[in-house]
């Protein structure tokens, strides 16, 4: 029953404390996260003379959320591995869906700071202007929070050493975030790679809200296909995610 039980409460003061409280305790982390997002689209608005800037301030977004899920990959190891975070959350009767849950929603908390600025982009270069879109951006970073949780524990969960951990989540951030059309319009792509493409929660994500902004009617099945992926990469974390030892 431990594994269905799940308190709001503990959810909020996790996430308070794995997300907020990393901020305030490492603010140089933020400019960390920052720069890559800020530098590819500083790079791509120079190569595109400005032609191609709201898709990366879209990306920003997308890629700050997804990133920084992914990135959990480390935080979860370290946590079982070296503190024995997660033995003693364990012994507290706390399930693995309140603590990945937990995660997903710090990681949002953790990338705010961030957000701010891609939002404030979004609305100084009117990338999105209904409340509509507005609204499907902020379901859609929800899901990407959770769904790139679910692997993060997933992959955390199961590592040995926490010294591979970094470099995998890297990996794992780069391959899902860098390679699909998230900085650029996902037309240009052939569509065999662009569904095979689809394994990063991210692309559909990308291609919906891309498609929202050039007021293309959107493709309910693809909003079906990110749901779902999302779903299952958070379902996965649980079934296939060490949680007691």
């Amino acid at each position: 029953m431990a594994r269905l039980k799940f308190s709001p409460k503990f959810v909020a003061t996790f996430a308070w404390f794995y997300g907020w409280s990393s901020v305030k305790r490492g603010p140089g982390w933020v400019l960390s996260y920052m720069a890559w997002p800020l530098a590819l689209l500083f790079m791509i608005y120079m190569i595109s003379r400005g032609s191609l800037v709201k898709y990366a301030i879209l990306g920003g977004v997308i890629s700050t959320v997804t990133s920084n899920a992914l990135s959990a990959l480390g935080d979860t190891a370290f946590m079982r591995l070296e503190i024995k975070l997660q033995d003693l959350l364990v012994a507290a009767n706390v399930s693995p869906i309140e603590y990945l849950v937990g995660i997903g929603l710090g990681n949002l908390l953790y990338s705010f700071p961030g957000l701010l600025v891609f939002l404030a982009l979004l609305v100084v270069f009117r990338v999105l202007t209904t409340p509509l879109e507005w609204a499907t951006l902020i379901i859609t970073l929800l899901f990407l929070a959770v769904g790139g949780a679910g692997l993060a524990f997933l992959g955390g969960s199961r590592l040995r050493h926490v010294r591979n951990s970094w470099g995998l989540a890297s990996f794992l951030s780069i391959f899902l975030t860098m390679i699909p059309p998230i900085y650029y319009p996902y037309t240009v792509l052939p569509r065999p790679a662009l569904y095979a493409l689809m394994v990063s929660p991210a692309t559909p994500a990308a291609v919906f809200l891309q498609q929202l902004m050039a007021g293309d009617p959107p493709s309910l099945a693809l909003l079906g296909i990110f749901i779902a992926e999302n779903v299952l990469y958070a379902m996965l974390g649980l079934w296939l995610g060490r949680w007691e030892d």
